[in-house]
């Protein structure tokens, strides 16, 4: 086997999205599982809808060619480019939709290909990132009146988001407003939304502090199936910031990555003469530890960040990293390690998502 490699547990995967599934349909929400951190890997969106799911989304078109063949109904998660329609209507049942050029370019391919594509409706709450405003009601409505008077679409619901990009976060007050206005909207037009898409994992709070709006009967999550991590309200003195912690029997260590040591030999800790910069063109400053036992591991940051990647090994540590190689102290280790043996890291959200993005690794699945 090649290094280095991504461990993925499919089991235990399994188990916090049929985790996820059943507790949140006890307050009768609806899920549509997030694949986009795998990169459209056909073995993770399996195991989401082998939990019970119905929908997988992906972020990225070329993404959902790789699952076409998954038994469920597939959900692009953001709005599609012009320059991409053709696929998405192929290969998406579901599109998120914002711009009334893009319904109708929808529209037109559908007809086409001889398909019925359902639109999620965006509307921005205030984080500012997709969706209608939700002061422009014209618009609002505008794009409404297209997606139910177009052939080949149907309204699939109303949506929004928050905390992604504008950290807003999502609460009973903000809830409630897109509430009032699907309502406001449902009069007008007399439809009923099937769904109103109410956030993603920062939304699970609400839920899990019975403070969800009842209306709200479907959330897009994937790091709480992911990681099994839920993300939280904390109060500090300044006002509120996100934070995330280990959600109670959900499994937490479903990925290791595992790399090879290519190099190993005693070195100093203080580079030897004058400095410059380095290959990103930044400036370092070194801690004189003296001479310690140094590896080499063949990971570099064009594959993830050291700072997103933990050592399994807590008298391991991390010292830095160019583009191809990554610099590891194991003076504190003894004589525990040898050439060609393999450390083991944990990840976070961040670490998978680019890690399954590298070509460098390869991925192994446990179930």
């Amino acid at each position: 086997m090649q290094y280095p490699v991504l461990e993925i547990n499919l089991k235990k995967l399994k188990y916090n999205a049929k985790m996820e599934f059943d507790y949140l349909h006890k307050y009768g929400i609806d899920v549509m599982g997030v694949n986009k951190v795998f990169n459209g890997t056909p073995e993770t969106a399996l195991a989401i809808v082998e939990s019970g799911y119905t929908v997988v989304a992906e972020a990225v078109t070329a993404n959902l060619k790789k699952i076409k063949d998954i038994p469920c109904e597939k959900a692009l998660l953001r709005s599609p480019g012009l320059s991409e329609i053709p696929d998405v209507i192929t290969y998406a049942d579901i599109s998120l939709v914002a711009e009334a050029e893009t319904i109708k370019a929808l529209s037109k391919e559908a007809v086409k290909q001889n398909r019925l594509h359902k639109a999620l409706l965006m509307i921005d709450m205030g984080d500012i990132r997709e969706g209608i405003w939700y002061e422009n009601r014209e618009e609002i409505e505008t794009a409404l009146e297209l997606i139910l008077d177009l052939p080949g679409l149907e309204v699939y619901g109303l949506g929004t988001n928050f905390g992604c990009y504008g950290t807003i976060l999502p609460t009973p007050e903000n809830t409630m407003a897109f509430i009032e206005l699907a309502r406001q909207l449902e009069k007008k037009f007399d439809i009923k939304f099937k769904y109103l898409s109410g956030g993603n994992c920062t939304s699970y709070h609400l839920v899990a502090q019975g403070i969800m709006p009842k209306e709200i009967n479907q959330l897009r999550i994937g790091a709480q199936h992911l990681f099994g991590i839920e993300y939280v309200e904390e109060k500090y003195l300044e006002g509120y910031c996100h934070s995330s912690k280990d959600v109670k029997n959900y499994a937490s260590d479903s990925y290791i990555l595992k790399c090879e040591i290519i190099e190993l030999r005693d070195k100093p800790t203080v580079p030897v003469g004058e400095l410059g910069l380095d290959s990103f063109m930044k400036t370092k400053t070194f801690n004189d530890r003296g001479i310690r036992r140094q590896a080499v591991i063949a990971l570099g940051f064009q594959d993830v960040s050291f700072e997103n990647i933990h050592p399994a090994d807590d008298r391991i540590q991390v010292d830095g990293q160019t583009s191809n190689h990554t610099i590891i102290d194991l003076g504190d280790t003894g004589n525990d390690y040898r050439l060609g043996d393999i450390i083991d890291f944990e990840i976070d959200y961040t670490a998978l998502m680019t890690i399954c993005n590298s070509a460098n690794i390869s991925k192994i699945f446990i179930d």
